[in-house]
C-alpha cells in the first residue's frame, strides 16, 4: 500500500512540473508561422522579417509558409485546427481573422476563442484616394460635392474589407459611394488612374504615395484614429464620420489552448523583434507602422473590427467568399 501511495505521489509530481520543464525546454526544434497570402507583399515581407529576428529570440529556426485561399481562411483554419504545442503560429490581419465564419461558412469559429492572441505587430490605415477629375481637395468638400451627384460616386472595391469601408462612410456621412468590384488591387488602382472610377480605398505603399506626389491621384482622409507619419497631410476620417475607425492590423495567432509559458515565451521573442531599429526602417519604408500590442488589445481590436462589419452588413451587401 505505501509503495502505490509512493508511486502516485511521484508521478503527481511529475505532472504538476511537466508544464514547467516543458517551458523551459521550449523550442526543441524549428517554430512555422503561417501566412495566409502570397509571398511577395508587404505582409509577407512583415511575416519573414518578424520570424528572422524572432530565431534569434527563440534560439531555433523560425520558418514561414504562405498557406492561400478562402481570402485568408484556408491558413487561419490550419492555425485553428493545429496541436497547441507552440510550433504553429499564424500571421495575419485582425479583419482576415474577423472575416472566417462569413468566408468559411462556419458558425461555429468564433474570431476571439478560436484561437490564442499572441500580439499585435503592424499597423496600416486605410487611405481614400481619388482622380484628379475630382473638383475638391479634402472630405468635408468631398461630402457636398458627392450629394449634388445624382448617380452617387463610383468606388472601387477589391474585397469585403473596402465594401466595409466604403458602406461605414456612406452611413457616417450620409453620403452615396456605388461600389465597383475589381479582382485585386492592381486592377481597381488602374481603374481609378484611369478614370473609370473616382475613388478607392487602399493602404499607404510607397507606389500609391508616389502617384499622389506626382499629382496623379489625390487624398481625402485617412480611417486612423489619428494623423499618420506615413501620410503627410492624411486627415483622419473621424473627425467627419463619427465613431469611424478601421485600421489594417497584422497580428500573431497560436492554436486555442496554446499553454500561458509558450505564449509569454513567443510573446517577448515577437516584442524584442518588434524594437529592432532594422525592423522599424523596414516596414516604415513599406508603409506599415511597427505597433506591437499585447493579447488584451489584439482582441479588443478583434472586437472592434467585427462590430463595424456587423454595422456595415446592416446597411448594405458585404460579398464574403466571391
Amino acid at each position: 500500500m505505501t509503495l502505490n501511495r509512493r508511486t502516485l505521489l511521484a508521478v503527481t509530481c511529475a505532472l504538476a512540473i511537466s508544464p514547467a520543464v516543458h517551458a523551459q525546454a521550449y523550442p526543441d526544434r524549428p517554430v512555422k508561422i503561417i501566412y495566409t497570402y502570397a509571398a511577395g507583399g508587404p505582409g509577407d515581407a512583415l511575416t519573414r522579417l518578424l520570424a528572422q529576428h524572432m530565431s534569434t529570440s527563440l534560439g531555433q529556426p523560425v520558418v514561414v509558409e504562405n498557406r492561400t485561399g478562402a481570402s485568408g481562411g484556408v491558413g487561419t483554419m490550419a492555425v485553428a485546427r493545429a496541436d497547441a504545442d507552440g510550433y504553429t503560429f499564424l500571421l495575419t490581419t485582425i479583419t482576415t481573422v474577423v472575416q472566417i465564419p462569413m468566408v468559411m461558412r462556419d458558425d461555429t469559429f468564433d474570431p476571439v476563442k478560436s484561437l490564442t492572441p499572441i500580439a499585435n505587430v503592424s499597423m496600416q490605415p486605410l487611405i481614400l484616394i481619388a482622380n484628379q477629375s475630382v473638383p475638391v481637395n479634402d472630405f468635408p468638400s468631398f461630402v457636398e460635392w458627392s450629394r449634388k451627384q445624382p448617380d452617387g460616386v463610383h468606388v472601387a472595391v477589391s474585397g469585403p474589407t473596402l465594401e466595409v469601408a466604403s458602406a461605414l462612410v456612406n452611413k457616417g456621412a450620409n453620403i452615396k459611394m456605388v461600389n465597383v468590384p475589381y479582382r485585386g488591387a492592381a486592377p481597381a488602382f488602374q481603374a481609378l488612374l484611369g478614370g473609370e472610377v473616382k475613388l478607392y480605398f487602399t493602404t499607404p505603399s510607397a507606389s500609391t504615395l508616389e502617384f499622389v506626389k506626382q499629382g496623379k491621384v489625390k487624398i481625402l482622409g485617412i480611417t486612423s484614429a489619428e494623423p499618420s507619419p506615413l501620410i503627410p497631410g492624411g486627415e483622419p476620417l473621424i473627425k467627419h464620420v463619427p465613431g469611424y475607425v478601421q485600421d489594417i492590423n497584422f497580428a500573431v495567432w497560436g492554436p486555442p489552448g496554446l499553454p500561458a509559458p509558450i505564449q509569454a515565451k513567443v510573446n517577448d521573442a515577437i516584442r524584442t523583434a518588434m524594437a529592432v531599429p532594422e525592423v522599424k526602417e523596414r516596414l516604415n519604408s513599406m508603409g506599415m507602422a511597427p505597433a506591437y500590442a499585447d493579447a488584451a488589445k489584439v482582441v479588443k481590436t478583434t472586437q472592434h473590427e467585427a462590430a463595424n462589419i456587423k454595422r456595415a452588413m446592416e446597411v448594405a451587401t458585404i460579398r464574403y467568399g466571391q
